[in-house]
C-alpha cells in the first residue's frame, strides 16, 4: 500500500494544523469565545473516543482552541469547512462555506499517485483528452485516503439556490477525481454531501497516525473551478434569488410556507413511520457484508432522518451494531460509524433506493403499480376485492370491520401468497394484515 503522507511530503511543504485552519478561517471569521456577535457564526466539530457510543460536539470559535483541544487527544474527530448558526450541524443552519473539500480513496499504486499529481498540477492541459482537476489549495493525508481542499478567496453564502449549484459542481469534481485513473475504486465513486465532515487535521487517523496537511496552491474562486467542468455543472450565480420576504411568501405560497417554514421540512422530503428505520436494522443482521458495511450504517442515518429518529437514538443503535459488523469482515470501528453518521442531514433525505441497493448490497423490493397511476391502480385493487367477495361480505354492516376474516379468506385463496400481496389485493392497512397473518 502506498504511503500517502510520505508521497505528499516529497512534493509539498507540510503545514501545521493551526496554520491550516487559520488559513481556511481567517481571524474574525467566527465569534469570540463567550461573546455573541451579530452576523458571525461558528464552526462545529464532532469527536468520539474509541470504545464509546456517544459523539461529542464542539463549538469552534475564533481562537480555534477547540481544534487544539482535539489535536491533543486520540479521539476520532470530524469537521466541515463551514460556519453554522446555533449548535446543530443540520444543513439549514449552515451559513458560509470557506472551502470545498473532496474525499478521494483508492490511490494504491505509484502509477495512480503520479496520475493524480498530474491531474492537479497539469489539469488545465488535460481537458482535451481526460478530465483534470483544479489545483487545490491543500492536500490532506487522512490515513487511507486524500482530502482535496479548495479554499475560497471569500466565503460563499449558503443560500438554498447556491447550495444546489455547489452540490452539482462538487459531485462532478468528485467524479473527475475518482474515475480518470487515480483510484482503484473508479466503479464505486463515493459522492458526499456538501456538508460532509472531514477528519480534523492534527487528529488521529483510522490507522493510528495523525492527519497531515500539505500546501499545494493558492486560494481559488468559483470561476476557477468552473473552468474545469462542462457547462452544465458550472455555478451560474452566487446571488440569492428570491425577492420575497417571508410575509409575502406566506401569502403567495401558503403550502410551501407551512411545510418549509412552520414544519421546517427540507425540500422534496417526506416523513415515514419509524417502522422503516426498525425494518432496516433487522435487514442489517442478515445483509451487511464486507465492503458494504459503511453504506449500511450511512443508510441507517438517512432513514433516521426520514423517520424523525433523534440523533441520540441513532448513535446508540449505530454504535451498538459494531459487534455485528465485526462478524462480517475485518475491523469495523467507531471511526467508521462516525463517518457514516454524517449522512444524518437533510442533504441525504432523498437518497435514491437504487443507490442504496447498489452500495449496501441489500435488495429492497419497491412498491409496484406496474407504471399505472395511483387512481387506476386503486380501481384495479377494488375490482380484485369485489371478485374475491362478490356479495360484498368484505363490508361489515354491524360496525367493526371483520379484518381477520378478510385476511383468512385471502390466505385460503392464496396459500403461497405474501403479506405484501394481501395488502395490495384487499386494501387493508399493513399493520392490520401483519396482526392477523
Amino acid at each position: 500500500m502506498l504511503d500517502l503522507s510520505e508521497a505528499l511530503s516529497t512534493s509539498y511543504d507540510e503545514v501545521g494544523y493551526l496554520d491550516f485552519y487559520r488559513d481556511i478561517f481567517p481571524e474574525g471569521s467566527f465569534e469570540k469565545r463567550g461573546v455573541y456577535e451579530d452576523g458571525k457564526y461558528n464552526g462545529i466539530a464532532v469527536s468520539i473516543r474509541e470504545g464509546e457510543k456517544k459523539a461529542k460536539r464542539l463549538t469552534v470559535t475564533d481562537d480555534l482552541e477547540a481544534i487544539e483541544e482535539m489535536a491533543m487527544t486520540d479521539d476520532f474527530c470530524l469537521m466541515s469547512p463551514i460556519s453554522y448558526a446555533g449548535k446543530s450541524r443540520k444543513s439549514g443552519n449552515a451559513r458560509f462555506m470557506y472551502a470545498m473539500a473532496i474525499d478521494l480513496d483508492g490511490i494504491e499504486t505509484l502509477d495512480q499517485w503520479q496520475f493524480f499529481i498530474k491531474q492537479v498540477e497539469q489539469g488545465h492541459e488535460m481537458l482535451s483528452f481526460v478530465w483534470g482537476l483544479p489545483k487545490p489549495t491543500y492536500l490532506v493525508s487522512s490515513g487511507t485516503g486524500i482530502h482535496i481542499y479548495y479554499v475560497f478567496q471569500k466565503p460563499i453564502p449558503l443560500f438554498r439556490n447556491i447550495v444546489e449549484q455547489l452540490e452539482i459542481l462538487k459531485k462532478r469534481l468528485t467524479w473527475q477525481a475518482w474515475t480518470q485513473g487515480a483510484s482503484s475504486l473508479h466503479d464505486n465513486v463515493q459522492y458526499e454531501s456538501l456538508f460532509q465532515g472531514f477528519r480534523v487535521v492534527g487528529t488521529v487517523t483510522k490507522n493510528g497516525d495523525r492527519c497531515r496537511a500539505f500546501k499545494v496552491g493558492d486560494k481559488i474562486n468559483v470561476e476557477y473551478l468552473n473552468y474545469f467542468v462542462p457547462e452544465e455543472y458550472r455555478i451560474k450565480s452566487l446571488v440569492y434569488q428570491s425577492d420575497l420576504n417571508l410575509e409575502e411568501a406566506q401569502k403567495k405560497y401558503p403550502e410551501w410556507y407551512q411545510k418549509r417554514i412552520v414544519e421546517k421540512r427540507p425540500k422534496q422530503s417526506w416523513t415515514c413511520k419509524k417502522d422503516l428505520y426498525d425494518w432496516w436494522i433487522k435487514k442489517l443482521s442478515g445483509g451487511a457484508e464486507q465492503g458494504h458495511r459503511y453504506w449500511c450504517i450511512m443508510t441507517l442515518a438517512t432513514y433516521a432522518k426520514k423517520c424523525g429518529v433523534s440523533r441520540e437514538e441513532l448513535e446508540e443503535d449505530a454504535y451498538g451494531l459494531i459487534p455485528l459488523m465485526n462478524t462480517k469482515g475485518d475491523a469495523f470501528t467507531e471511526d467508521d460509524v462516525l463517518h457514516a453518521l454524517e449522512a444524518f442531514t437533510d442533504s441525504y433525505i432523498t437518497y435514491p433506493i437504487d443507490t442504496i441497493v447498489n452500495r449496501t448490497g441489500i435488495p429492497i423490493e419497491k412498491n409496484k403499480r406496474n407504471y399505472r397511476k395511483q387512481s387506476v391502480h386503486m380501481k384495479i385493487m377494488s375490482s380484485t376485492r369485489d371478485i374475491l367477495y362478490p356479495d360484498g361480505e368484505w363490508r361489515n354492516k354491524e360496525g367493526r370491520p371483520k379484518q381477520e376474516q378478510t385476511v383468512r379468506k385471502w390466505q385460503e385463496l392464496h396459500p403461497d401468497g405474501r403479506k405484501a400481496d394481501c395488502i395490495r389485493d384487499t386494501g387493508l392497512a399493513k399493520h392490520t394484515v401483519y396482526k392477523w397473518w
